[in-house]
């Protein structure tokens, strides 16, 4: 295994590409088109587990989850490139980072207290413990935190037999609402909301032909399917204009990264090596991912273009 520091040098390249990156071109890319756009490569090893990666706000970090350590923790790097940060160290597993709006907080999911639940990060008091936000027997994952800073979303199985209904807690205290109520073995999982924070865009199996992605409404409870669904459909990501989605589908056979507009529509293929866990940048102009290699994920970031 390579020392963390090595892990990342690759980081000091993509902080040139990110000043002066060549286009890859204009055109629409459709699941058939033959053009790719241009990927560049993050991490480089196969021996450590890396996975969930996400700009923060202001896009000068990325935040992911990491067992470098032999234990699965959150760090954070610069996208510039230099040393990496770790910013948990409890033997519990750490799991979905999640960016406050402004910066300043993570939330993230952890069972170190038992179940997996919901935490906060005050990052302006890095050597404070993190904050419980949901408590309890059952399992909370995949937290989101809302456009106004005021609400974290996540998944449950708390009220339920088998499978999981969206939630959500304030961030300031007080009791959590449901969001779903969904039947026996539905799950609604992975949600990211919308620009405008009136919306969840989740997947799920609400449908018999597998897993698909929903908006749902927050006030009205709607949900409306906005994918084909040709196999496995999921962790989507709202662009910050709010105009498309990005998401992993294994439609083609192999688990790559799609967009597809945010009302429905054509899928566009983004890349044909593989991808999990996409996000997008503050400015829309770059996904960042991870790819399973020959055994672990290494983080990826592809130019937005088309």
């Amino acid at each position: 295994m390579r020392p963390i520091s090595g892990l990342f040098l690759l980081f000091s390249i993509f902080g040139l590409l990110l000043s002066g990156c060549e286009s890859p071109g204009s055109a629409p890319l459709t699941v058939k088109a033959e053009r790719v756009p241009q990927v560049m490569e993050v991490t480089s090893t196969h021996e450590v587990f890396e996975a969930n990666p996400i700009f923060s706000p202001d896009g000068n970090w990325i935040l992911f989850e990491s067992d470098v350590m032999g234990n699965r923790d959150l760090w954070v790097i610069p996208t510039t490139g230099g040393e990496p940060r770790q910013l948990t160290f409890d033997k519990g597993f750490d799991s979905a980072p999640f960016w406050s709006p402004d910066g300043t907080k993570i939330v993230f999911e952890s069972d170190r207290s038992g179940f997996k639940n919901i935490w906060i990060l005050d990052l302006n008091s890095p050597e404070s413990d993190p904050l419980p936000l949901t408590s309890g027997a059952w399992d909370d994952a995949d937290p989101t935190w809302s456009p106004d800073g005021n609400w974290v979303a996540y998944e449950s199985d708390r009220e339920k037999d088998w499978g999981t209904d969206l939630w959500m807690s304030p961030v300031a205290g007080g009791s959590p609402s449901r969001l779903t109520n969904s039947g026996s073995g539905i799950y609604l999982r992975t949600s990211d909301w919308s620009p405008d924070g009136k919306d969840l865009v989740c997947e799920s199996n609400l449908e018999d032909d597998g897993s698909a992605l929903f908006i749902l409404s927050v006030e009205g409870g709607q949900l409306t399917r906005i994918t084909p669904s040709f196999g496995y459909e999921g962790h989507p990501a709202w662009s910050p204009d709010g105009e498309e989605i990005v998401y992993e589908s294994s439609m083609t056979g192999v688990m790559e990264i799609f967009v597809i507009p945010a009302t429905g529509g054509e899928p566009f293929q983004v890349t044909t090596g593989g991808g999990y866990w996409p996000r997008w940048s503050p400015r829309g102009d770059f996904i960042v991912y991870a790819v399973i290699g020959d055994s672990e994920p290494n983080i990826w970031i592809v130019e937005v273009d088309w």
